[in-house]
């Protein structure tokens, strides 16, 4: 248990030093979040394959509710 705990803790500070390096890598290419969303908003969702993806998902979806599928226990 205690090595579990200590792997977990272990895995944490690694996973808070890369947030650390990539964010600081962020910020000196001169990036911003409205500048991502752009990018996001112009290039994934004006990919054919993704809107193909999210349109079958979502009809999916839309089937298993209308089924009861989505049925509390």
């Amino acid at each position: 248990m205690l090595l579990i705990a200590a792997l977990f803790t272990a895995l944490s500070v690694g996973s808070l030093i890369m947030f650390k390096k990539v964010h600081a890598l962020y910020r000196t290419t001169g990036a911003s979040f409205e500048k991502a969303q752009q990018e996001f908003a112009t290039g994934v969702m004006s990919n054919k394959t993704v809107q193909t993806a999210a349109a079958n998902a979502a009809a999916n979806a839309a089937t298993n509710a209308a089924r009861g599928t989505f049925k509390a226990p």
